[in-house]
């Protein structure tokens, strides 16, 4: 049974690496691992760190952690952060680094617009050891590890209520075929603020991931936030044709997921997350769970009570 699920999910993991990055259900609260130009947004030292176990219960089922670190400079001008990412499928497993730039400019009274840049390189690797299988030539027998450079690219526009973004991630391309090779993927984000009451305020969003050689990627997203403290909401996350018609939209939907995500802030500078996901297909039997952790490091001279993150 063990080498039955590692090759499972090996082989979901190279069939799907054209058209897959890891998966976040809480990229709603720290955006920079999707789109560099979010570098610095938040105005502060930012630290990030975050953990998901995709469908628990079935060995080899995806894990992904990442550990993100940013501020500002030269006057809030500038953002410069640092983004780290381990994603592993069965015996497959990847190691991203990630280095942030983000320029800033006051473009009206209340609006920002930011370019980013994030050069950085992946490490892929397989364990033959892992796999369990001896003899067979298109298997190692110990770890195989590529390494390529890569770049990241981004535009961000928000004032205090409303945010958009488009961004691009895998945008070097070698044309070795001993390495995986994942497609270019675009993404746009927007979402906005309403104020129900004193106490309560609305955020609905949408993120679509683009390849354009599959059906995209579409999370709908609201939440609601209580007393500027804590955020509840719900995901949906589904598969559509809206660059081309080659799939059946049925087996797209056997693709989609239901997530629900807490995010609360301790106080101004801690905030803890949790989202639980649910697969509406053939593998909702298996859960998947989501933590992050977030910490904000203020200047001493600054006292004052930390300004709501509504994105």
């Amino acid at each position: 049974m063990r080498i039955f699920y590692t090759l499972l999910f090996l082989l979901l993991a190279f069939g799907a690496s054209a058209q897959q990055n890891p998966q976040y259900s809480q990229y709603i609260f720290n955006s920079m691992g999707i789109n560099p130009a979010y570098t610095g947004s938040k105005n502060v030292l930012n630290l990030n760190a975050f953990h998901r176990s995709q469908w628990t219960g079935i060995e080899g089922a995806p894990s992904t952690q990442s550990l993100t670190v940013d501020g500002i400079a030269a006057n809030n001008k500038l953002g410069i952060g640092l983004g780290l990412t381990r994603d592993k499928i069965g015996a497959q497993s990847m190691f991203s680094a990630y280095a942030n730039i983000a320029v800033k400019l006051q473009v009206s009274e209340n609006g920002i617009l930011s370019f980013g840049l994030a050069p950085g390189f992946v490490q892929h690797t397989l364990d033959g050891v892992e796999i369990g299988i001896e003899d067979d030539p298109s298997i190692p027998a110990g770890k195989e590890t590529t390494l390529k450079p890569d770049v990241k690219v981004g535009a961000y526009y928000h004032t205090e209520r409303f945010y958009a973004g488009v961004s691009a991630s895998d945008l070097l391309q070698f044309k070795d075929m001993e390495q995986i090779e994942p497609e270019r993927h675009y993404y746009f984000t927007s979402g906005y603020v309403f104020d129900v009451g004193s106490f309560l305020k609305l955020k609905p969003s949408i993120l679509i991931k683009e390849d354009f050689h599959a059906p995209a990627n579409v999370d709908l997203n609201a939440f609601v936030l209580l007393a500027d403290r804590l955020w509840l909401g719900s995901s949906y996350r589904t598969s559509m044709n809206l660059f081309n018609s080659t799939t059946d939209m049925e087996e797209a939907y056997k693709r989609s997921a239901i997530a629900f995500i807490a995010e609360l802030q301790i106080h101004k500078s801690l905030r803890l997350g949790y989202a639980y996901d649910k697969m509406l297909n053939n593998l909702s039997g298996f859960n998947t769970h989501e933590i992050s952790v977030g910490y904000y490091f203020f200047k001493k001279k600054e006292t004052r009570i930390l300004t709501p993150q509504y994105f």
